[in-house]
């Protein structure tokens, strides 16, 4: 039969400067000795829960997190003149040798903020209690001591709300940078133990993030608990060893190293019934927050201390916003402008510590690609039907563990949606989110597809304008910019100059205005030394209708080539022209500024997003092939200006559409909730421009 549950409240400092004042906590204590309520230590607590002692008396558990000096200056008092107990867990690696402080020894008391960041920052522990005292806790004044790690260590756990280092910083920044450094970032806090997180890397002056891996938490979480457990039996002297998790976080693994390190006990932030049959290395507990009164802990004893109340007013943790998996699809089987794309992030991914699937159709170009830099490639024949490729996703995304889903290329949007369905109808949660290259009008269900899913993933501002204007929700449409894995280049540049067109023969990318281009340029000037090169057109047949002969000639057509020798044709080149009519942001033109190659091109999409007009390159109206042939004119003549454009537009690839920076954007879009502003990079091109 359902009978008496033991709460357990969980307090930190008590104190006027950050905590309840100890007249709030004395009222707290009073009001629990009105009620008929017993304090009673953690090892009578888990001989309840293991069925060894009966809960025959309205008790309590009284815990305090941290051992801030304001427990010894002012809880401790209070509680041993109502001859009540209470519980202290101690960062272990705070404890310094050291007497029994005097009142006029102990330093002015500072919030458990400020005491963290000296620690940290410092490795100043005087607002902790030292080891004397903590003994004494024990020995002199009845009360108990156990672990609460050894430094209660933060992680940033995903890469959402963004802030830069300040002062006003939770104090887990000094925490995980050791010291404050100004400019860097700071994210989203929570226990080291219980999330791999997210870990600075510094290099060339620039810091990006990587995911530890469960192999290297687990040696983290043994090292410290085991260290943190020999303290603390050293101090408390007891068979029984319990461990309090910091924030109340824990998971699985955690749990599991905690009990090889020999914890027999552990507390916990849930909430629910603490009787016979709770697992006592999950103990339940009541957190009380700063400006709770009197009346409330009277509420929270009527709750939780009848078994059936406190199994309704539960409260589990679950690990949140944990990016560990990412799952990849595309129905497209060639090596398209997205297919690359998709590459890129995954690569981004992998360098920053995250695990990488791929979902590809049979027989597709990028499969090798993906599998050499560690992608799991699962193949999948039929995107047409797309309920029964929802069928196969659902199964596999939840067999994978998978945290987030994006796609690429339409076919696969509404098989993910159909997986999402089914994956939350049996409790299960992954994000999805859909890639968007493209500028022409989207489904009319893309606004549908962006409430299922959590939204879309543009490579432009102008994409991303096009799906707005499709009443996609504004919170719901992000950018990530295409990157390019920034390689060296074999220049050669000694010889003529080298104007470059790539692309395709496709009405959108416009090479019959490139063949315009030339034909002007033949009349213009004297272009006899001055090669054209027209990459991915096919043969010089596809532009017989739009130029005389005499242009074709000069226009070398090497056709479809390979990535590695459009590479090499960019190396040796020193203009790029992009004569598209339709674009949104083309891999080319990323290509050819790491080339280091000055652009000219037309204002399709999000070209002008990344082409500042007469600083890395010129933009001319779309179809002006006058104009394209006036600024390439300009640049066979000025050698100077087309290197300087050249430098800062490697620089803008080497800076910010590299690896490092896609998996930092990428990073935060799949750390977004539905509610959050749209994630929208700032290139800040301007600060390449003026630091040259």
């Amino acid at each position: 039969m359902p009978g008496r549950s033991v709460p357990v409240f969980c307090y930190h400092a008590v104190c006027k400067e950050d905590g309840h004042s100890p007249e709030v906590f004395a009222s707290h204590l009073d009001a629990m000795l009105e009620m008929g309520y017993r304090t009673i230590t953690a090892r009578h607590l888990y001989e309840i829960c293991m069925g060894r002692r009966p809960v025959d008396g309205k008790y309590v558990v009284l815990t305090f997190d941290d051992c801030h000096i304001s427990n010894w200056i002012h809880a401790v008092p209070l509680l041993q003149e109502r001859g009540m107990t209470g519980i202290f867990f101690a960062c272990t690696d705070f404890i310094v040798p050291g007497p029994v402080r005097s009142m006029s020894q102990f330093p002015a008391l500072m919030s458990v903020r400020n005491s963290f960041i000296n620690a940290f920052s410092k490795k100043d522990y005087s607002q902790f209690m030292n080891e004397d005292e903590l003994k004494a806790l024990v020995h002199d004044k009845g009360m108990e001591v156990y672990s609460h790690t050894c430094r209660h260590q933060p992680c940033f756990t995903d890469m959402r709300n963004r802030n830069d280092f300040s002062e006003k910083s939770h104090w887990s920044a000094w925490a995980v940078y050791g010291e404050k450094i100004s400019g860097v970032p700071v994210y989203r806090a929570g226990s080291a133990y219980a999330y791999n997180g997210f870990w600075p890397v510094f290099e060339d002056g620039r810091v990006s993030f990587k995911r530890r891996s469960d192999e290297e938490r687990r040696e983290f979480c043994r090292d410290e608990f085991s260290r943190s457990y020999e303290v603390a039996k050293k101090i408390n002297g007891q068979s029984v060893q319990f461990l309090c998790w910091p924030w109340g976080h824990f998971d699985n693994l955690s749990m599991s190293v905690a009990a090889q390190c020999g914890y027999q006990g552990t507390f916990t932030l849930e909430r629910t019934a603490n009787v016979f049959g709770t697992n006592p290395m999950r103990i339940n507990r009541i957190g009380v927050g700063r400006q709770k009164k009197a009346d409330w802990i009277k509420k929270r004893l009527n709750m939780y201390s009848h078994e059936i109340s406190a199994r309704l007013c539960f409260k589990f943790f679950n690990k949140k916003n944990d990016i560990s998996k990412v799952l990849y699809i595309t129905d497209s089987g060639k090596n398209s402008g997205g297919s690359r794309q998709l590459v890129n992030s995954a690569a981004a991914m992998i360098s920053s510590g995250v695990e990488v699937m791929a979902v590809l159709p049979p027989g597709a170009a990028l499969a090798p690609e993906l599998q050499k830099i560690g992608v799991e490639v699962v193949t999948l024949e039929n995107f047409k039907n797309f309920l029964g490729a929802g069928l196969i996703l659902a199964e596999l995304i939840q067999d994978a563990g998978v945290d987030v889903v994006h796609t690429f290329h339409n076919r696969a949007v509404k098989a993910v949606c159909v997986a999402k369905c089914l994956c939350l109808a049996s409790g299960f949660k992954f994000k999805a989110f859909f890639n968007r290259g493209v500028i022409y009008k989207p489904n009319p269900l893309a606004p549908l597809f962006a409430l299922i899913g959590n939204g879309y993933i543009s490579n432009s501002e102008k994409c991303r304008q096009v799906l707005r204007k499709s009443f996609v929700p504004e919170k719901r449409v992000h950018i990530a910019f295409n990157s390019f894995a920034a390689e060296d280049v074999a220049y050669d540049r000694n010889s003529a100059v080298t104007v470059v067109y790539a692309g395709n023969g496709g009405h959108a990318k416009g090479a019959d205005v490139f063949a315009k281009c030339v034909e002007r340029l033949l009349k213009m000037a004297d272009c006899e030394n001055i090669r054209f090169i027209a990459v991915g057109v096919g043969d010089k047949n596809v532009l017989k209708p739009f130029v005389s002969a005499e242009a074709l000639e000069r226009i070398e057509f090497p056709g479809f080539v390979a990535h590695e020798k459009v590479t090499e044709i960019l190396g040796r080149a020193h203009i790029y022209v992009m004569s598209s009519r339709q674009e949104s942001m083309p891999n080319t033109l990323i290509e050819a500024f790491n080339a280091g190659l000055a652009a000219v091109c037309t204002d399709a999409g999000g070209t002008s997003e990344l082409v500042k007009d007469g600083v890395n390159g010129f933009i001319c109206p779309v179809e002006d092939d006058k104009s394209l042939s006036e600024k390439i004119l300009r640049l066979i003549n000025d050698p100077e200006l087309r290197q300087k454009m050249g430098r800062i537009n490697r620089k803008i690839v080497r800076e910010r559409l590299d690896t490092a920076s896609k998996a930092m954007n990428l990073l935060h879009i799949y750390s977004s909730k539905p509610g959050d502003k749209p994630i929208i990079p700032d290139l800040d091109i301007e600060s390449l421009i003026n630091n040259k």
